[in-house]
């Protein structure tokens, strides 16, 4: 009687999904109670597993917020590249983006956190370097919208940190199958952010 052998690669697969599993079930208990009052106990209760298969995942508490961030940034990166290609002014290109960032932090499972300062080290540099490059990014467009017109004239840097705050915020409130839809909210945001920068309304 032959054994079907799995593939190494289909291991790999399973070990990935799984670890993406717990880092965003982490995530989302960071989101409610605060990464310090989250506990691991709580984190490996909610995916049905033991504290030490816990373990087998990730490494501490710390290497779990540190990954929260890194896939955020890099589904942001994936969505700032997706807009690129588009012939759009200044504002319509941030209007596209930020709607996306939004529709991302309400369907995705990913959580936008703002605990950098828990994190250490090469984590704390690493993530605060990637919001740097998202920042930047973010600030081109602003920058662009107000060459072409389409974005009123101001600071760009503190217009970046007042829409990317209101992102922040996203985490605090939002609660997925409550009364507002994710699409509703991407919408009112990008309705919300366009009534405040655009030139001319």
């Amino acid at each position: 009687m032959s054994r079907t052998v799995k593939s190494p690669f289909d291991r790999e697969a399973q070990y990935a999904a799984k670890r993406l599993a717990v880092i965003r079930a982490a995530g989302a208990a960071f989101r409610r109670k605060g990464y310090h009052n989250a506990s691991m106990v709580e984190i490996a209760k909610g995916l049905g597993l033991s504290k030490a298969a816990l373990y087998y995942y990730v490494k501490s508490k710390e290497e779990i917020l540190y990954e929260c961030h890194i896939n955020v940034y890099d589904a942001m990166d994936g969505l700032i590249k997706s807009t690129r290609v588009k012939d759009e002014n200044g504002l319509e290109r941030l209007q596209s983006l930020y709607g996306a960032f939004a529709h991302m932090l309400t369907r995705d499972g990913l959580a936008l956190l703002a605990d950098v300062d828990s994190l250490k080290g090469d984590y704390q540099e690493t993530v605060l370097a990637r919001r740097g490059k998202i920042e930047q990014a973010v600030t081109r467009l602003v920058e662009r919208g107000m060459k072409d017109g389409s974005i009123r004239k101001a600071d760009p840097k503190v217009m970046v940190f007042f829409l990317m705050g209101a992102l922040n915020w996203l985490n605090v409130w939002y609660e997925a199958g409550g009364r507002i839809s994710g699409d509703e909210i991407a919408d009112a945001f990008v309705a919300q952010m366009s009534a405040g920068i655009a030139n001319g309304v």
